[in-house]
C-alpha cells in the first residue's frame, strides 16, 4: 500500500490512544494558547504525524487553542485534523505571498481553514511578522520534527527567551 499523498487524503479513525484518552479528558481550568511549530512536508513520517495528530486532539479537547502555520502536509497538518476532530479552536497564520487568485485562499492551507477556524494573513518581505503572530498572545510554545523553518521558528525564541525577551515554556517533542 503507497503513503497517501497529503495529510488530507488519510481517512484512517483517530489512533486508538487518543480515543481512549478522548473519553477521560476534561476542559483545563484555564484555556491556553499553544504555539505550536512542526514540518510541512508530505514526507513526514507516520510516527511524528500520528504524535502531531495526538497533540492537536488533547490539546482540543481541553480547551486549548492551537495555533500554527496552516500547512496541509506534514505534521502541521495532522496537529489541524486532531484539534478539528477534538472540536478545538485552531488559528492558522500564513503569510499574503501564499495567496492565490484574488479569491483570499492560500496555497498549502489546511482544508479546516475554508469551514471554519481562524486565518491570519502576515504582510512584508520576509517572515518577521508571521513569526510574531505565530507567538503573539501564546502561553506555551511546542516544536515538533520539521526542517529549516521550524528551527528558524525554534532558534530564534530560544535566543528571544535566552536573553529575557520572553518566558514562554518551550517544549521539544
Amino acid at each position: 500500500m503507497s503513503p497517501p499523498t497529503s495529510e488530507e487524503d488519510k481517512t484512517d479513525p483517530m489512533p486508538a490512544a487518543a480515543a481512549a484518552a478522548a473519553s477521560e479528558e476534561e476542559k483545563a481550568p484555564t484555556p491556553l494558547r499553544i504555539c505550536c511549530y512542526g514540518s510541512s512536508s508530505s514526507r513526514t513520517p507516520a510516527k511524528y504525524t500520528d504524535a502531531a495528530y495526538n497533540l492537536g486532539y488533547h490539546l482540543a479537547k481541553r480547551g486549548h487553542t492551537c495555533v500554527n502555520g496552516a500547512g496541509k502536509e506534514g505534521c502541521m497538518a495532522a496537529m489541524n485534523r486532531g484539534a478539528n476532530d477534538g472540536d478545538g479552536a485552531i488559528v492558522g497564520v500564513t503569510h499574503e505571498a501564499f495567496i492565490v487568485d484574488d479569491g483570499g485562499w492560500f496555497e498549502g492551507a489546511h482544508s479546516v481553514f475554508k469551514t471554519k477556524h481562524t486565518i491570519l494573513t502576515a504582510k512584508g518581505t520576509d517572515l518577521q511578522e508571521r513569526k510574531k503572530l505565530l507567538v503573539e498572545g501564546a502561553d506555551g510554545l511546542v516544536v515538533l520534527p520539521g526542517g529549516p523553518g521550524t528551527w528558524d521558528e525554534l532558534w530564534e525564541m530560544a535566543c528571544a527567551r535566552h536573553i529575557g525577551f520572553h518566558a514562554l515554556p518551550i517544549v521539544c517533542v
